[in-house]
């Protein structure tokens, strides 16, 4: 799987890997870091970004990937 697709089976409540991203469906993961998960039918992602609680490049890419995809970016721990 690609990144992209990765993150559609995280919007659609599906499973995926790919390499360092992942998802069981409702969480969503940047290497082994919970960046993402599903709140109702909602499904967010906890902004790891330069603005937000910055972790790495990667990271922050694949948060801001999931918030062009649909998912809602909120604080960490929000």
């Amino acid at each position: 799987m690609k990144n992209n697709q990765v993150i559609e089976a995280f919007i659609y409540s599906r499973k995926g890997r790919s390499g360092r991203l992942s998802t069981d469906g409702q969480s969503l993961y940047s290497y082994d870091l919970k960046i993402g998960e599903t709140r109702g039918v909602q499904k967010v992602v906890f902004d790891y970004t330069a603005t937000g609680e910055y972790q790495s490049q990667t990271t922050s890419k694949h948060v801001n990937a999931a918030k062009r995809a649909g998912a809602i970016l909120v604080e960490v721990g929000g």
